[in-house]
């Protein structure tokens, strides 16, 4: 639970600017954001690993940590108050410190798009999953 409220005021946190319409589950605007709330989410989460009994568990190396987000779908697109429902893979990549070998991980997510009644070209993006 912890965690969704988190979630929420992060993306609630992050406005970008991308014109008239709501960018769609695809676009770059959406993708971007999608990677950036992943970024500080996880990022967070390793904080929190370090602080903890399980400090030992937490990789040295989570700063070089490399996110992209794939398989994108759209579930839904509600065109009258013009907001999309999106899924997708987010791919997460780290290379192993000893190995020097890429690992390389995917989880599902979903998130929602929506842009803000005040017509001034920002959204909102809320990410589930992480």
């Amino acid at each position: 639970m912890n965690i969704r409220l988190t979630l929420l005021f992060i993306s609630a946190s992050l406005l970008v600017g991308c014109g008239d319409n709501t960018p769609e589950c695809n676009s770059d605007n959406a993708k971007n954001l999608v990677m950036d709330i992943a970024q500080k989410q996880i990022k967070k989460q390793f904080e929190q690993l370090r602080n903890s009994q399980m400090s030992g568990m937490v990789p040295g190396n989570t700063d070089n940590l490399l996110f992209k987000v794939i398989n994108i779908r759209t579930l839904n697109h509600n065109s009258s108050v013009d907001t999309y429902q999106c899924a997708a893979n987010l791919q997460m990549t780290m290379t192993d410190e000893q190995s020097k070998i890429p690992n390389t991980k995917e989880i599902p997510i979903t998130y929602d798009i929506q842009k803000t009644d005040d017509n001034n070209g920002q959204f909102y993006i809320n990410v589930s999953g992480l």
